[in-house]
């Protein structure tokens, strides 16, 4: 990595950090860079080599120190080392490429905010500081309708199904309403009562109120924000899905709802989008990097390399152990770019980590169904209640072609339990996830091991550092989730301690925080990866990893391209309907294309 290499593209902007070292270059991820066919070890002909094998990585990767709060360890050690520098050495290649490809645009996009002489609209953010500016970083550009269409409230309460689904849960008939709306606005807006709703399982809530207890950035200029939960519904009418009431729990601690004026009821959504964006990108740090390189590091001590899931493991962790370093130098930095942007620092981003660790890095309840399930967004049949849910819809499919992939490349090194149980660095590595990688939740080993559970640890960790990462993180903040005006990083005024605010110009991010902003966003963007076989089609077709492994996963790694490609196409062809929707939204839905994110956690 070159001194600085993230900031070039931003360099109009005053940012400190510490000068980084030059790295020495590594050329292995392993220690012998085995090519032979894969083997589970008792069908190895030379069982003393692979036992030294195994032995010796495990003496060259040690456990190091967690890094962005107390979470997963970081591979320290002769081999640690030379892996995460690797990793590193790789991710900056692609970075140099995107730095290039932002400070193009950043340049462009300074040029055309001077013809306009500023940001002085709303509009201005979106016809100004968008449309087609950013065509070298983002050539998808923006979601149809994301820009145009964000004061509907329908988007808002979409963006809960198809933007960020993790937060959001049914308050069940069970449970104490998180608050109370006041009297008679909840029968004006919906036609029954916030008791009716929740009777009747209709309201959910997405509760963000724990972010007040975090550190707040003091870099300026002064950023502020609130800690808010917000209320939605399906209407016991249209079906559709809605937004109820948001309270700030901040300063007055307002209640908005939909029949606040215009102006108020935009600026609390904003206000939510605050909290939503910080916790989207904290929580998938927990879940996708520090959970997969955790069990990762469990696998690096356990497995031999010539085991077949060690193989997978290996390709779905490209780039792998240079996602946190990224974190610690460049976003998470005291000063860095999180301090600069957003509203909760870096100490209170490490201590979200610390906090959620062995709940939102759990790896059994994190399984798809599983969490969704238990937050009472799909019944037991995998049903849902909404009129539609676009991120499950789509990741579900996902989730079942690698389901497909890894019921057929178990079954065919293992014919039957027992000789999964028989399988001792399997065993091992599932103790070894418990026990030193502290991975909470993770399954027992024991003689109960079976295929099926196999098949379960590989589908989630293959969906987590695809799926649920790119669903959250990557290139797709920049053209969706985290656009300007609507989803703010921070506040630029203090929170009004009244209704009434006639202008909302004051909350916005000035000019060039607002280019800050996005380009930093669209450093994590990768299109070329779409034609260099990165993309998630190509998650198990690679020449070198199909040589070593068997017929039969050779067979299913074509289906799984297949299936990818089709999916990848459906995608591509969604548009709005007659009736101005799409997917029953106001945008279109696009994030988990399978022929643009990565298979891998890429930053």
């Amino acid at each position: 990595m070159h001194p600085h290499s993230l900031y070039v593209a931003l360099g109009a902007f005053a940012i400190t950090s510490e000068a980084f070292p030059q790295p020495r270059r590594f050329t292995t991820r392993q220690v012998s860079n085995d090519t032979s066919p894969a083997c589970i070890p008792q069908s190895d002909s030379d069982p003393k080599a692979r036992a030294q094998g195994v032995a010796t990585r495990k003496a060259g990767f040690e456990y190091g120190p967690s890094l962005i709060g107390q979470a997963a360890p970081f591979p320290n050690g002769t081999l640690g080392n030379a892996r995460s520098q690797y990793d590193m050495d790789l991710w900056s290649v692609d970075r140099d490429i995107i730095d290039n490809d932002v400070a193009k645009d950043v340049a462009a996009i300074q040029q055309a905010i001077t013809a306009n002489g500023g940001l002085k609209s709303l509009d201005d953010y979106v016809n100004v500081l968008y449309k087609g500016e950013w065509e070298n970083s983002n050539p998808l550009e923006e979601a149809p309708g994301i820009m145009t269409n964000y004061t509907e409230d329908l988007l808002f309460s979409m963006e809960r199904l198809s933007q960020n689904p993790y937060p959001l849960q049914l308050v069940k008939p069970s449970d104490p309403l998180p608050f109370q709306v006041p009297a008679g606005l909840t029968e004006n807006i919906t036609g029954v009562s916030l008791e009716t709703l929740h009777k009747n399982e209709s309201l959910y809530v997405v509760d963000h109120s724990y972010q007040k207890a975090y550190e707040k950035t003091t870099v300026e200029p002064k950023r502020y924000g609130a800690a808010a939960t917000a209320y939605f519904y399906i209407h016991p009418l249209s079906g559709y899905f809605l937004p109820l009431a948001i309270k700030t729990n901040t300063g007055s601690d307002l209640i908005y709802t939909p029949l606040d004026t215009p102006n108020d009821w935009l600026l609390a959504k904003m206000i939510f989008n605050v909290n939503d964006m910080f916790h989207s990108q904290m929580f998938h740090l927990v879940a996708t990097h520090d959970v997969s390189e955790a069990v990762h590091q469990a696998a690096l001590h356990t497995l031999s390399e010539k085991h077949p899931i060690m193989i997978i493991l290996e390709r779905l962790m490209k780039e792998a152990y240079s996602s946190r370093i990224v974190g610690e130098q460049l976003c998470f930095n005291p000063g860095g770019h999180w301090d600069q942007l957003f509203y909760v620092n870096n100490a209170g981003c490490r201590l979200y980590v610390t906090d959620n660790w062995k709940t939102h890095g759990a790896y059994q309840s994190g399984y798809l169904l599983n969490d969704f399930r238990a937050r009472g967004l799909i019944d037991e049949n995998d049903k849902f209640k909404f009129k539609y849910f676009p991120f499950f819809e789509d990741a579900y499919r996902i989730r079942n072609t690698f389901h497909n992939f890894f019921t057929s490349f178990i079954d065919s090194y293992y014919a039957s339990d027992a000789v999964v149980n028989a399988d001792t660095e399997v065993k091992n590595w599932f103790a070894e996830a418990t026990n030193a990688a502290h991975v909470s939740d993770f399954p027992a080993s024991n003689s109960s091991l079976t295929k099926s559970t196999l098949v379960d640890v590989l589908t989630h960790f293959a969906f987590i550092v695809s799926v649920v990462h790119h669903g959250l993180n990557g290139g797709d903040p920049v053209g969706s989730k985290a656009t300007l005006p609507f989803h703010l990083n921070a506040l630029y005024a203090p929170l009004p301690t009244e209704k009434g605010v006639t202008d909302l110009l004051p909350f916005l991010p000035p000019p060039d925080e607002a280019v800050h902003y996005i380009g930093f966003l669209a450093t994590f963007n990768r299109p070329f990866y779409r034609t260099s076989e990165r993309t998630l089609e190509y998650a198990f077709s690679d020449e070198a990893l199909l040589k070593r492994l068997n017929e039969e996963t050779r067979e299913s790694a074509a289906t799984f391209m297949e299936g990818m490609k089709e999916l990848s196409e459906e995608i591509q062809a969604r548009k709005f309907g007659k009736d101005g929707l799409s997917q029953g939204m106001p945008f279109v839905y696009r994030t988990l294309d399978p022929g643009y994110i990565p298979f891998f956690s890429a930053v």
